[in-house]
């Protein structure tokens, strides 16, 4: 089952650092944010980012129904004026029927595709998501891997693992495993549910030779991306909440995959994982230390 970005990964602002001297990155952030006013003043001027920036600073704390709706008036009218992410987070909205906007699966075709022709990397992925269901467009799943193409080459780990999903699967691309699980690996930095069709795909021995060790340490690393996910983020809370949370299926397939395996295949598997975090550590931001404790409660 192909997944698409979650609408809340394009609702947080960058962070900043603290520049050398001062004294917190907290008041580092609030000497160079732009305030409320100034915000809306540039974006009453017609200035696309600053309707965005809006939009989102709105959307960073529990607003009322009236700055909700702003907040969604300031992002069309980005979205409007061309600004591609504006384009993508409208699309959606309008997908998913959230922040009071209604669900109209033709208009957010539209927005996808408004931020794919400006090669939006998201907009193409969220358009092949489109083409792929059959939600809005008729049902074109060649189309869809062909948008996956385009932006799993502009580096969007979700649409990488859309496509090897395709690849595993003969949808709309012939059947090719070797893409398939090299793109798996790529979007295993960052989707934890290629950590999982990779340690599936290595325990069934179907389309790849069966390798214990292999599939234990693909499963090793998704429940570790789980906890880090579980324990960041919680459960969320008002229309985001989510009352299971995935650990818990992580823990499942690890423990599915353990059983009769020997101790020599764990050992290998658990080995293999921790020279992937290490190799990838750059790129993992803080799940190191979550791995490692990880590592601290799953038994040996």
């Amino acid at each position: 089952m192909s997944i698409g970005l979650l609408v809340t990964a394009l609702l947080v602002l960058s962070s900043a650092v603290a520049e050398p001297g001062s004294s917190s990155p907290k008041q580092a952030v609030s000497a160079r944010t732009p305030s409320l006013d100034d915000l809306r003043q540039r974006a009453e001027a017609g200035d696309s980012e600053a309707q965005y920036q809006l939009f989102l600073r709105y959307e960073e704390g529990k607003s009322s129904i009236e700055e909700r709706t702003e907040a969604v008036n300031w992002l069309r009218k980005a979205a409007e004026a061309g600004h591609a992410m504006a384009q993508v987070t409208l699309g959606l909205l309008c997908r998913e029927g959230k922040r009071g906007v209604a669900k109209n699966l033709e208009e957010a075709v539209q927005w996808f595709r408004k931020a794919g022709e400006q090669g939006n990397a998201s907009g193409e992925s969220e358009l092949g998501f489109m083409y792929e269901r059959g939600d809005g467009v008729p049902k074109d799943e060649a189309e869809a891997a062909r948008l996956y193409t385009r932006a799993a080459e502009h580096g969007l780990p979700v649409a990488k693992f859309d496509l090897a999903f395709m690849y595993e699967n003969g949808r709309g691309v012939p059947v090719d495993i070797t893409k398939a699980t090299a793109l798996y690996e790529e979007a295993a930095l960052n989707i934890p549910t290629a950590r999982r069709n990779l340690a599936i795909l290595y325990f069934n021995g179907k389309l790849v030779p069966k390798d214990p060790a292999a599939a234990y340490k693909w499963a090793l690393l998704g429940v570790s991306a789980e906890e880090r996910r579980v324990m960041k983020s919680g459960m969320g809370e008002g229309e985001d909440f989510d009352p299971k949370p995935r650990l818990g299926h992580a823990l499942v397939l690890l423990e599915d995959i353990a059983k009769g395996m020997s101790k020599k295949d764990k050992q290998a598997g658990r080995r293999m994982a921790e020279e992937w975090i290490q190799a990838n550590a750059a790129r993992l931001g803080d799940e190191p230390k979550w791995f490692a404790q990880t590592m601290k409660n799953i038994k040996k």
